[in-house]
């Protein structure tokens, strides 16, 4: 009886701590100009990992604050700013709405955007992201799917022989494409 609480009280800690590696330094703003510093959560987990529709903010206080997601602006969790952003798209895609507000992450900024998208992948029960590539002087975002993204990326570089020719040769991988992009900036 004794070796089941013990073991029952072990699992409990290990779940506890596996639940406040989630937290990490950030802050929150609201529409309404609230701004909230500690440490912010915005997933669960464990045996499934899931984006979660409230951010947990733990204060300084000990006190954790959640927030719909619907009140937030801005957040940032980490080295990542997720930033309230409207998706218009060229085509519907797989996973995102059109004509709705998202929290994306933006990773280049310029005359060429990058902006990374978590999304709860249920099949496998896992965070997966994609990445959404936007012009300056275009209202909607194509996303950059694992195949073919080489293809959509090559108009961007028509000025750039140098660049279409080493896409085209293959040198450059998925994790590659924030590299590529801020390349474009320059």
């Amino acid at each position: 009886m004794k070796a089941i609480l013990l073991f029952l009280c072990v699992l409990g800690y290990i779940a506890v701590n596996a639940q406040k590696s989630d937290f990490l330094d950030g802050y929150v703003v609201t529409f309404s100009n609230d701004t909230l510093i500690g440490k912010v959560n915005d997933r669960k987990s464990g045996r499934r990992d899931e984006l979660i529709n409230k951010i947990h903010v733990k204060l300084d206080n000990g006190r954790v604050k959640k927030i719909k997601k619907r009140n937030i602006a801005v957040y940032k969790r980490g080295n990542e700013i997720f930033i309230r952003k409207r998706i218009q798209e060229q085509l519907p895609i797989f996973k995102i709405k059109n004509d709705v507000d998202y929290f994306l992450v933006q990773l280049v900024s310029g005359p060429v955007a990058l902006y990374k998208y978590y999304f709860n992948d249920f099949d496998n029960h896992t965070i997966d992201y994609v990445f959404l590539i936007k012009s300056k002087n275009s209202y909607t975002y194509k996303r950059l799917p694992l195949l073919g993204f080489k293809k959509i990326l090559k108009p961007y570089f028509n000025e750039s022989p140098g660049m279409i020719e080493k896409i085209n040769e293959k040198r450059f991988r998925y994790a590659d494409i924030p590299e590529l992009v801020q390349a474009l900036q320059r």
